[in-house]
């Protein structure tokens, strides 16, 4: 018989990982070790015919012969009514199998790219997680941004003494308006997952005189990483989904 949410016994535990942007070699240790000993390992994915990139980062540390892989379809949409049902629906299957465990400890890991907290499938989980299963242990173990790669990939700092940074999503209504006054407040702005606005944004950061400030990058730490340093040769095309732009004012001693 089914366990409710609220009457489950023993411990039962979740630890959310950040994998990082795409390169193996920068998942934490602590990461690794969550990897490791978990019973349940919940993975995202868009569509059901795609292989998990999260999936595929950290096999290396899976054991298919005491682990069980769980994979999750989470639709990319902008319908709020049919990601808030997504949203329950997963966090279902996470809490009913963590309870249905027959061992008085139950472990799991949810994995994701970059780091959970920011911009992170499983925030948008989380409350209806322990809504459900209050006594569920939630952990989360940060990881490697994709902007902070990419800066260390091309050596360019992201911010020095009292800078500030702003971390943005990309959007239509990001126009060149709108990024003025972000780089008037900010020495440096990064934008997340511009995909397909990129001529837009390239065409704003032109208007207002800061193309020649940005550097475009996508797919980092994977093998079809890419960065430009010359973004308005782009001006065309359209980026994937897994991609940023970073616009760096000029700082203390830098060129």
């Amino acid at each position: 018989m089914r366990q409710e949410g609220t009457k489950q016994e023993g411990t039962r535990q979740l630890i959310v990982v950040g994998l990082g942007p795409g390169d193996p070699e920068l998942v934490t240790v602590k990461g690794r070790r969550a990897i490791e000993a978990a019973d349940l390992v919940f993975v995202p994915r868009s569509h059901t015919s795609e292989e998990s990139r999260a999936l595929h980062i950290a096999r290396p540390w899976l054991n298919p012969q005491r682990q069980q892989v769980v994979l999750l379809t989470l639709p990319m949409t902008r319908d709020a009514t049919h990601a808030a049902e997504t949203y329950r629906t997963v966090a279902e299957e996470i809490g009913t199998r963590l309870a249905d465990q027959r061992r008085e400890t139950a472990r799991g890991v949810y994995l994701l790219l970059g780091d959970p907290l920011l911009y992170g499938t499983f925030t948008c989980i989380w409350g209806e997680l322990v809504a459900r299963w209050p006594s569920l242990a939630v952990e989360v173990v940060p990881g490697v941004t994709s902007f902070a790669a990419a800066a260390a990939q091309v050596g360019l700092p992201l911010s020095t003494h009292q800078e500030r940074v702003a971390i943005v999503p990309a959007s239509e209504q990001l126009d060149s308006t709108a990024l003025e006054q972000l780089c008037a407040s900010f020495e440096t702005v990064i934008v997340m997952k511009v995909g397909r606005v990129l001529p837009q944004l390239i065409a704003a950061l032109d208007t207002i005189g800061l193309l020649d400030r940005a550097i475009y990058a996508e797919h980092i730490g994977m093998p079809e990483e890419r960065i430009v340093r010359d973004p308005g040769s782009l001006r065309d095309y359209q980026g994937p989904y897994l991609s940023l732009l970073i616009v760096r004012q000029k700082g203390e001693n830098e060129p």
